[in-house]
């Protein structure tokens, strides 16, 4: 009985949050589209959705913003079991993933996803960045869209979010990335992740507020 009011008190807040303008309010944003039809035509099938990771906010705030389509996400199982987290997470689309060990649950759990035709959204540098260059991003990402011959959809965030404080989404056209091509797997994924934290600082460049572009984003594909 209280797992169920638990599951209804988090529905509850989930409309709160997710249906009403509520985030929209809190964090003012303007979502801009690289090629908006091929995007949400793409969106409508299973996607590998990835970003680069600002803050601890990117989660709940990207799901609101892509709420349309229904996207899952991870978070670090060491917030996942948060007693005061763990209510919300197990009850909403997160999946726990372990950045300490060896975790090969998440893929199983996210192949399941995709092959069922949802989407999911990955933070490939694994933690938060600050304003400038972005961190390496890990191919676990590019892994799972290998396996379920997954589109990937790329998204900038120009700066942190942050309450109140003005930024831009920007939403990348659809990616096709090579990830079969010839050669040692985790060499290739490696080479193509690289190419997504590339368009990532590109969208940046093209789209973003030129007061938050960097010399080092500024410089990094040139």
């Amino acid at each position: 009985m209280r797992e169920k009011i638990i599951a209804l008190f988090v529905k509850f807040l989930y409309f709160v949050l997710m249906v009403l303008p509520t985030l929209n309010i809190v964090y003012p944003h303007r979502v801009i589209w690289e090629d908006k039809k091929k995007t949400k035509e793409a969106l409508k099938k299973s996607c590998v959705v990835y970003s680069n990771h600002t803050g601890y906010s990117d989660g709940l705030f990207m799901l609101d913003c892509m709420r349309k389509y229904h996207l899952h996400t991870f978070v670090g199982k060491d917030w996942y079991e948060k007693k005061k987290l763990n209510w919300l997470f197990r009850n909403l689309r997160y999946i726990p993933i372990d950045r300490q060990q060896m975790d090969t649950s998440w893929l199983v759990r996210g192949k399941k996803i995709l092959d069922a035709g949802e989407s999911i959204y990955f933070f490939p540098e694994g933690h938060t960045s600050k304003d400038g260059l972005l961190l390496d991003f890990q191919p676990g990402f590019l892994m799972l869209a290998k396996q379920c011959n997954s589109t990937l959809i790329p998204i900038c965030l120009d700066r942190k979010i942050e309450p109140f404080k003005f930024f831009r989404v920007i939403i990348g056209a659809p990616q096709n990335l090579d990830l079969k091509k010839p050669g040692r797997p985790s060499v290739v994924l490696k080479e193509q992740s690289e190419l997504c934290k590339k368009k990532i600082i590109q969208l940046k460049k093209d789209y973003g507020n030129p007061k938050y572009i960097t010399d080092d984003v500024r410089n990094y594909v040139e």
